[in-house]
């Protein structure tokens, strides 16, 4: 199936751009590629109508000049363009995420991603986030699960810092492909890959989970994230935005987690919970 490319060009660029990538991902967008003058979003199929476009609050944002081109993609043309713009990312000097074609890095954690489709290359600030709060946690010999886990980065790191056991869930068919695809080109053993939702955690226990997702998505499937933790567990969240903290914080709170701290870089925001 074909792609679409919506490419917007933002005067001023924030944060009408976070807002976009926000909103644009609750529509279904896979992937988006961040410029100086914009954003470059896509999604497979035609993509929502332009009266749908047009309702995005980005387009109401006083002093805010939105413009926008749509663009159809074969699926090999895509992958052929985001691997173009696929650029090598750091968290301090601790983690590398690369593609296949770019050099070894000198990093603790030097991780392979393979640019396809799915969300996680640690591009977005939300990705960076949730690998920079993993390095303060102990996760050695620890069940982790990663949910929404796209590429897979996250899990690949939880099993580089030592889980004996991870989880990763997406919804997407081609997030799970993506995600077997990086973990056996990171030597990973221990990552087990599934198309799904929260419906898959019954029955389930953790001592950490991830979760990457947005707002609304978390906060619907809070009660099924805490009755899956088992007693001391972590979750870190992300993919919201700071205002969003108090919200995310009492529905975290509604379901017997407790609050430890929380982040933001670039106008997004992380948070961490135990129970």
């Amino acid at each position: 199936m074909d792609y679409c490319e919506l490419s917007f060009q933002l005067k001023p660029v924030l944060p009408a751009r976070e807002i976009l990538i926000a909103e644009l991902a609750e529509l279904g967008f896979e992937s988006f590629v961040e410029r100086e003058d914009g954003l470059e979003a896509y999604i497979e199929g035609e993509g929502p109508s332009d009266l749908e476009i047009s309702e995005l609050s980005a387009f109401r944002i006083e002093g805010v000049t939105v413009v926008y081109q749509r663009k159809s993609l074969a699926r090999e043309n895509w992958n052929a363009k985001w691997e173009s713009d696929f650029e090598m990312i750091f968290v301090n000097d601790d983690v590398c995420i690369r593609a296949p074609f770019h050099d070894q890095s000198s990093a603790r954690f030097d991780i392979v991603i393979q640019p396809k489709m799915s969300f996680g290359t640690g591009h977005h600030d939300t990705t960076w986030l949730m690998l920079k709060l993993m390095l303060d946690q102990d996760l050695k010999d620890k069940q982790v699960l990663d949910m929404g886990s796209g590429t897979g980065v996250l899990a690949i790191l939880a099993e580089k810092l030592g889980a004996s056991k991870v989880d990763a869930i997406d919804i997407d068919d081609w997030a799970k492909e993506n995600c077997d695809e990086n973990a056996e080109l990171n030597g990973c053993t221990k990552i087990s890959a599934y198309q799904g939702d929260s419906t898959m955690l019954n029955g389930k226990q953790y001592d950490v989970i991830l979760a990457n997702i947005n707002r609304n998505v978390l906060t619907n499937d809070m009660s099924e994230y805490s009755a899956c933790m088992n007693e001391g567990a972590t979750i870190q969240f992300s993919g919201f935005f700071p205002t969003d903290f108090p919200i995310i914080r009492a529905s975290a709170e509604e379901n017997g987690l407790i609050w430890q701290g929380e982040w933001d870089r670039n106008g997004w925001g992380s948070m961490r919970f135990v129970k």
